[in-house]
């Protein structure tokens, strides 16, 4: 391979292609995009492991973008409202990736880094989600599905619009109802001045 080739394309000295773009933008929901697998490893962070899959965007209004996958394969975190139903999911996922790629495990283990490099440079059509805005107002990307490259088609998502952001509700006093009833005067037995209350 040649000093001046690239994987994502002719190497052409235009403007649109030198000029670095905002990489830390959100990629809008609903994206459709061609990926290749850019690196797939395990990670243990703060004790809670899952292997990461991170795909470079390689078609596509947003090439040479990259977004991370977490496959929790070990089981979700203290925070998961259900550890065994994401584990499920990821292992389905992981052997999605194998089936996908022609691919089989070489053991009944699990997979160590040099297992997972097999799959650097595989391409792969890519559904991206956003997140909900968390409790400082930051969204992620997330990787929602996973399909075969030939004839996937490419396209722009539109923006999850952030009206709130999730934090826990205030606690309010009760404010009284405004009424006719709050509005007119009680006399001592509890009834009204007049049968009419307005």
């Amino acid at each position: 391979m040649s000093f001046w080739e690239s994987d994502l394309g002719e190497v052409t000295g235009k403007a649109e292609d030198a000029f670095t773009k905002d990489m830390f933008k959100t990629i809008p929901d609903g994206t459709l995009a061609l990926a290749k697998i850019d690196s797939f490893v395990n990670v243990d962070y703060e004790g809670f492991k899952y292997l990461n899959l991170e795909w470079l965007l390689i078609d596509g209004d947003f090439k040479a973008y990259k977004v991370q996958q977490k496959l929790k394969v070990f089981g979700g975190g203290s925070f998961d409202k259900d550890p065994a139903k994401t584990r499920y999911k990821a292992l389905n996922m992981l052997k999605l990736l194998y089936q996908l790629f022609n691919m089989k495990p070489k053991h009944a283990n699990p997979p160590s880094d040099q297992d997972l490099a097999a799959f650097t440079g595989k391409m792969a059509g890519i559904k991206i989600r956003e997140t909900e805005p968390n409790e400082k107002g930051k969204q992620y990307n997330w990787i929602s599905e996973v399909h075969k490259s030939e004839g996937f088609k490419c396209e722009t998502g539109i923006s999850v619009i952030v009206t709130h952001v999730n934090k826990p509700f205030p606690v309010l006093e009760p404010v009284p109802i405004d009424s006719a009833f709050g509005r007119n005067n009680v006399v001592q037995n509890g009834q009204y001045e007049d049968d009419i209350p307005f």
